[in-house]
Order: structure tokens, then sequence, then C-alpha cells
């Protein structure tokens, strides 16, 4: 996002960013709070959650090392619509709004690669959305693990979840027992082994196939 600006501008936005830490578990800040800055994931993890009308709380997004979140808000004025807490110990840097606005005022280019990064979370969102509404919980585990799968360095790697299986269900609009039962199901199947958080793949097509989506058959020189 700030690649293209300037010396003299990164020297604004620097002098303006302050880092900030996050114990596991540690609260940034509540749904309902006046929008004053948004974040950059130096390390770490950190989730974004909105609370059900029966008081559960649901994952809407996990976000991690060199990700952003609150741009939106910065835009509209708005309070935050999520409460953001650190998954694992976090470091984040934090980026005034007044900054943001400024530098979207004098310089069109920072703002057309806010605007498309903000079109790639909504088209993710509405992804999401469809996910959720439209496909069974086998489908939803299993097209997460494919995602996984497709983004590891070589084939047959034993890939760690990325959260914890409970903040994985949430995030799927599933319950952790439907989750973990789809786990023990393809790996009785023989798709998958599991060892705590670390899946490997057996049997790819099979995945795909439970996830009701194309093979991915982009692995360069993946072997």
């Amino acid at each position: 996002m700030f690649s293209q600006l300037s010396v003299e501008q990164l020297d604004v936005v620097a002098a303006a960013t302050r880092p900030t830490r996050l114990a596991r578990g540690e609260v940034l800040f509540h749904a309902g709070q006046e929008c004053q800055a948004f974040h950059c994931v130096v390390s770490g993890q950190v989730k974004l959650t909105v609370s059900t009308s029966d008081g559960a709380e649901r994952v809407v997004e996990i976000i991690g090392a060199g990700q952003t979140f609150g741009e939106a808000v910065v835009f509209t004025g708005r309070r935050y619509p999520v409460t953001a807490t650190g998954l694992l110990p976090t470091v984040l840097l934090v980026v005034p709004s007044a900054v943001v606005l400024d530098l979207v005022a004098v310089d069109p280019m920072f703002a057309r690669r806010m605007l498309s990064g903000l079109a790639v979370r909504l088209h993710t969102m509405v992804d999401d959305l469809e996910a959720i509404s439209l496909r069974t919980g086998a489908q939803r585990v299993a097209g997460l693990l494919v995602g996984l799968e497709t983004d590891a360095p070589t084939s047959g790697t034993a890939l760690r979840l990325p959260a914890s299986k409970a903040v994985l269900a949430s995030r799927l609009n599933l319950t952790p027992e439907t989750f973990s039962r789809t786990l023990r199901d393809l790996t009785t199947a023989r798709v998958i082994a599991v060892q705590g958080r670390l899946i490997t793949v057996l049997d790819l097509p099979a995945l795909c196939a439970v996830a009701d989506v194309e093979e991915p058959d982009a692995r360069g020189d993946r072997p």
C-alpha cells in the first residue's frame, strides 16, 4: 500500500505511526468504539469478531502478518463494527486516520491502492458469504483445506491450521463439533492425516471432490 509513496510522504506516515503489541486474548478495540486509525499486522494474528443476538462470538476474519484492517472504517468515519483481539502475541502498526485521509487527498495513486485492497476484501467476503449460505459443512471444511494445500510450498507438506479449530469453526459458521467430525471423516476416508493442528493432504482430488471445487493446477514447479 505504501510502496509508491515518496520519501517525504513516507516520513510523514512514519512520524505519525506507532507500534503496539497485543498479548494473546488481549482486545485492541471493541465494536462500537470510535475509529481513530487503521492497523497493519507485523507479526502474529488478530481475529475480528461480532456478537450474535444470543451473545455468542462469531469470527468474521483472521488477519495475519502483512495484512491490514480498519481502512474502510477510516473512510466512512463510523465506529468499528467488529472487535479486534489478538489470537497470538502480535505486533501491530497503528496508522492514524488523519494521516491516511491527508495522503488520499494529495496522492490519487495511494487512494487507488487503498480502494483496490478494499475491493479484494469485499470480493472475499462475498465469496465467504456464498460459501456459508450455499455450501455444506463438509464442503466448507474441505474448501479451507484445499486453500491451505494450494498455498503450501510443496505437495504433501504437513499444513498447520492458521488458527485453533474452534476459531476456524466459527469463521466457517460451524460448531466446533461439526468441524472436528468432518476432519475425522476425512481422516477415516484416508483423504487427510491429522496430528493436532498439522494436516497432511493424502488425496487432493478426493478432497477437491468433497469441497466441490476443481483441483488446483497452478502449482508451477512444485514437486
